[in-house]
């Protein structure tokens, strides 16, 4: 059956290409798939009965059943089998491994690359004249509007504007809140209060109130206290806020009713300290009424020129072409009147045609398909994908429209799919995700938000048509179901997808549809990922949906207060590999039930500390694990882990570090230590390491470690609380890889810091913070040649900038905070 359940999947592959031009191949890969679905829950399901009951299986009536039951699948798959030939539909083999990313199309893996985000061609004027209007002199609190139809790139302007390094320095606190359509006005209104939150308590010399410090502890100490606070009081924190504050920038992103923002509006009605709002809007009218005063800037489609630079940029980034090369030039203007000037589908073509060969026949092939398709786009972009990036791309949908997604967030939950290969001509699954999610954004299907210091993809994000696409495709493949409030395609409990859902994704509460009047559990056996994202209204008997749920592979839970629990149905789930459980309250989750059953546990992810107690070592799988607390005994359960590749572990007591060492695998920690527990050999002990964070005083006061005993390949460091009184600048900046460097919160005690010539080879961005007692940094001639990025605060005794930063020609960014009255050097 394996061996026939291989070639089905082959022909998946062949009827990918068809299925849109034949319903009758269409409705043969339905069956196909529903066989193998199938076929995975028979095995799975029998896999759980031999684990739980081991003697079960040995009875006559039993092992009959079970053969009974792979028969009959072997004989629907055989008369599939016969019936795909007579649609042609012939094996491409079940290698679902994308040779066109081993190609090294690494030329986009770098900071400057073009994410995927339309350029802003067509649009200067209008970004200059709304930077230049956010930076007028009237005090009086106005609202910038920008209208046009989805595709337009209403987005990627106030994204340009918002991010420029001008108006970053004009406004101190900035906030860019996405409005989904099921987004509620407190729901705006708490994303608001949280962004803001987050900017210092001083900003350009304006001491805020105590009212709203107030305000920002209580956010910041419990966000679901925002929960329990009624529209008028967030109404009311919001105004404080920006009232005292100093400038704010607020983008309020996709404003699709108008009601919405007349209830918002009315939070910023008696400002007058300079603040402003962008909002973008597909609606003229909620254009129009955003500021009397001022009026809105109504984007429209790009004239042939521009549509032209636009769609040579995207199809050759590293040249400046303004033109089509002469074998081209006729099939690419009949490509670009397809795209009828919308910037959406003029990145979507060109980074089809930018990972495709440039020859006349096989641009033709792309414009003939269009034709046949009704010139849909989107859909030519989508079915153009690898059979084993379909299900990579369409798995984003399960993520908040609006939302910024977490690469690593993404990449982990592929790997759990087993949407990502294990090793593959020398690759690590993990190498070969970034690959996937690179080729992706070079097809402008993800746009990158935020990049890390190595360059990959650390935030990223879809528009809004390609997530409709996504649930769309998702759905009719069953492959994701995607419920929300406001969404037109929610499931009746007569849909055969409530049944058979492989993958379920629920937005804001549990659809009655996939419930059982009877059971009240969830009725679908066959579900693999359950994924939920909503706040307190989260039914208290989700441990009781888990215990008929036997075949799940993933469960990513995140929301509010009631989720302090993990239920211990979850210990039954033998073939979990993914469990990431997000509690947005300080309580955090309080405990976490024995996982010495999940062997197949890959990721396991908090934002609290879980208290372990045992069964850890048993999880030999384990790839991620965030966040624990330990001592000595769970500390040696982890050591066992020796899959590891991220760990974040807070330790209540002194471990001995040496016991690491067999984790040569470990690329990522983050270590918080209550007083005096971390030794300084856990700069040491961990010989792959790329990224540490120690926070916590070092054992006895002792110093850090010789630079030679640090990892060498160790590019991004922070020490937080450390209390060394020596300066670790002479040990650090010997690092030979070190790119990025944070000192925060009395890292160190010492008055002065040198920076040696020739230190810091590689560094590009520096963080020194609240090292209170710091009176003297002297930087040396040669030294940070690189630095790009300077952030010092809070750093109240420090009586001048060092001399020798005007030496760095690299240096593009400065921020100073809370600095008393330190001098700076021109």
């Amino acid at each position: 059956m394996e061996r026939e359940l291989k070639k089905m999947l082959g022909f998946l592959k062949d009827g990918d290409t068809k299925q849109k031009q034949n319903e009758e191949v269409k409705a043969l890969i339905k069956e196909i798939r529903e066989a193998t679905h199938k076929a995975e829950d028979l095995i799975e399901s029998y896999l759980i009965r031999a684990s739980r009951f081991p003697h079960s299986f040995t009875s006559l009536n039993s092992r009959s059943n079970f053969f009974q039951k792979i028969d009959e699948i072997k004989k629907r798959i055989k008369d599939i089998s016969a019936r795909r030939s007579e649609h042609g539909l012939v094996n491409l083999g079940t290698n679902h491994y994308n040779v066109e990313l081993v190609g090294r199309n690494r030329e986009c893996n770098n900071v400057d690359c073009d994410d995927g985000v339309t350029s802003i061609i067509g649009f200067r004027d209008e970004k200059r004249a709304i930077r230049e209007q956010l930076q007028s002199s009237i005090s009086q609190l106005f609202v910038v509007a920008i209208v046009g139809i989805d595709g337009l790139g209403k987005t990627t302007l106030a994204s340009s504007v918002y991010h420029n390094a001008i108006i970053k320095e004009k406004f101190g606190a900035r906030a860019w809140v996405s409005v989904t359509e099921n987004c509620t006005v407190i729901d705006v209104l708490r994303k608001m209060i949280k962004e803001l939150a987050e900017i210092p308590k001083k900003i350009k010399g304006e001491t805020l109130s105590t009212r709203s410090k107030r305000i920002i502890q209580e956010v910041k100490e419990d966000h679901s206290n925002l929960e329990n606070w009624r529209e008028d009081e967030i109404k009311w924190a919001l105004h404080e806020l920006i009232k005292t504050k100093g400038k704010c920038l607020i983008v309020i992103d996709d404003v699709c009713r108008k009601e919405i923002w007349e209830r918002i509006r009315t939070a910023f009605l008696t400002t007058d300290n300079g603040s402003r709002v962008i909002l973008t809007t597909r609606s003229m009218e909620i254009a129009k009424s955003a500021d009397p005063y001022t009026n809105p800037y109504e984007l429209r489609l790009l004239d042939d020129q521009e549509s032209r630079a636009l769609f040579l940029r995207k199809i050759y980034p590293n040249e400046n072409l303004l033109e089509f090369v002469d074998e081209l030039k006729e099939v690419g203007e009949e490509l670009l009147t397809i795209c009828g000037g919308l910037p959406l589908y003029l990145v979507l073509l060109g980074g089809l045609l930018s990972t495709k060969v440039k020859t006349f026949n096989v641009w033709s092939n792309v414009l003939k398909t269009l034709n046949s398709q009704s010139n849909d786009v989107l859909g030519l972009c989508y079915d153009e994908l690898s059979h084993g990036l379909k299900p990579c791309f369409l798995y984003i949908g399960a993520f908040e429209g609006g939302s910024e997604i977490r690469a690593s967030q993404l990449k982990r939950l592929w790997m759990a799919e087993s949407l990502v290969l294990d090793k593959k001509d020398n690759l690590e699954r993990e190498q070969i995700a970034n690959l996937y999610l690179e080729y992706l954004i070079k097809r402008s299907l993800f746009l990158v938000t935020k990049r890390k210091y190595n360059g990959n993809p650390s935030r990223i994000t879809i528009h809004r048509l390609i997530r409709d696409l996504c649930i769309k495709e998702g759905k009719e493949n069953n492959f994701l179901n995607v419920e929300e409030p406001n969404l037109n395609n929610i499931s009746s409990s007569s849909s055969p997808t409530v049944s058979t859902a492989r993958r379920l994704a629920f937005h804001g509460g549990i659809s009655n549809a996939y419930i059982d009047p009877r059971s009240l559990g969830l009725m679908t056996p066959s579900l693999r990922t359950l994924m939920y994202f909503g706040s307190s209204k989260l039914e208290h008997r989700l441990g009781q949906h888990l215990d008929g749920l036997k075949l799940l592979t993933v469960i990513d839970v995140e929301g509010e207060r009631r989720l302090t629990t993990i239920p211990n149905e979850i210990t039954n789930l033998i073939h979990l590999k993914y469990l990431r459980w997000i509690v947005h309250s300080n309580h955090g989750v309080k405990s976490l039930p024995s996982l010495g059953s999940l062997h197949n546990l890959q990721t396991l992810a908090t934002n609290a500390m879980i208290r372990v107690e045992d069964g850890l070592d048993a999880l030999k799988n384990l790839r991620c694990l965030t966040h624990v607390k330990c001592g000595m005994l769970v500390a040696k359960q982890i050591i066992k882990l020796t899959s590891l590749k991220r760990l974040k572990i807070t330790f209540n007591e002194k471990v001995i570090f040496n016991q690491f060492e067999k984790q040569r695998a470990i690329e990522s920690v983050s270590l918080f230590g209550e007083e005096g527990s971390i030794q300084p050999e856990a700069f040491t002990v961990f010989p792959s390491l790329h990224k540490l964070k120690v926070c916590g005083k070092l054992s006895d006061s002792k110093p850090l470690p010789a630079y030679s005993l640090f990892p060498q390949g160790l590019t991004k460091l922070a020490l937080i609380n450390s209390r060394l009184n020596k300066d670790p600048m002479p040990t650090l900046e010997k690092l030979p890889n070190l790119v990025i460097l944070s000192l925060e919160d009395r890292a160190y005690d010492g008055k002065s810091m040198v920076c040696s010539p020739m230190g810091f080879p590689l560094l590009t961005r520096l963080v020194i913070k609240k090292l209170e007692k710091l009176e003297e940094w002297k930087v040396a001639f040669g030294a940070m040649k690189r630095l790009g990025s300077l952030t010092i605060e809070g750093c109240r005794r420090l009586k001048m900038l060092p001399e020798g930063l005007q030496h760095i020609n690299s240096l593009k960014e400065m921020k100073l905070i809370q600095m008393g009255n330190v001098v700076i050097i021109e």
